[in-house]
Formats: structure tokens, sequence, C-alpha cells
């Protein structure tokens, strides 16, 4: 996996996505599918992802009544806020249940292109999905 730190992760994006232009039910309803389908092809025994996505879809919904959602910026920073989200419960999650003492300064180290990729993708990304799926303002 020489390469896989060049890929975004799309599925953050895409949960931000709905949450951001769909609103709360259905970005947690949308995070709650992609956390499923994330873990059923994940190697990891807990389903960690099935518990944060919800939360990032719903959270995602409420940052449009503080900012314009067609706004770039905003978009990049509510993917990166969501990213820290997940970050922080996986790291979280590495600590206390597991017994790892990984802090969120090496984890975020370990994958800065994964994630500095991601932020600055999602505008794309949501030019796309807006065209793909026909969004209106």
């Amino acid at each position: 996996m020489k390469h896989a730190g060049w890929v975004p992760d799309v599925i953050i994006i895409m949960v931000v996505f709905v949450g951001v232009f769909y609103g709360e039910v259905q970005g947690a309803g949308f995070g709650l599918t992609a956390g499923l389908l994330r873990w059923c092809f994940s190697a990891t025994a807990f389903p960690l992802d099935i518990l944060i996505f919800p939360l990032i879809g719903a959270a995602s919904s409420k940052l449009p009544g503080v900012f314009y959602r067609q706004n770039p910026i905003m978009q990049m920073f509510t993917v990166m806020i969501a990213l820290f989200a997940v970050v922080a419960a996986q790291t979280f999650y590495l600590s206390v249940l597991s017994g790892n003492d990984a802090g969120m300064v090496s984890v975020i180290s370990e994958n800065i292109r994964q994630l500095a990729l991601t932020v600055f993708v999602s505008p794309l990304v949501f030019a796309f999905l807006k065209v793909m799926l026909r969004v209106k303002e």
C-alpha cells in the first residue's frame, strides 16, 4: 500500500455532502449506511465507523445555517472537522479500549497526505456530486 496516502477519503466527503445538502436525518442515515459498508469491507473488529459517521452526517447539516453551503472554504472546513472527529475517535478507541497509546499527533502525521488531499479535493467532489445528483439551491 505504498500509494494509499494519495487517495482521498471519498466516503467522508460524501457523508458530509449529504448532511450539508440534504439535512440532518438524511445525513445521519447515509452516515450509518456508509459506516456499515466501510466496516463490512474493513478488517477491524469494532465497528467504530458505524458510530461516528451518523454523527458526522447529522453535525454537518448544522453548518450551512452558519455558513453559505456553496462556499468551497466552508466545504473544506466541514470536511476537515469531520476528519478530525474520525481521527479523534479512532485515537480514543486505540488508547482506551485497546491499550495502544498512539497519540493523535502521530496518527495525523502518519496520514497527513490523505487528510490534506481529502480536504483539498472536497470542493471538487461536492461540485461533481451536485451535478450528478442535480442538487438545487
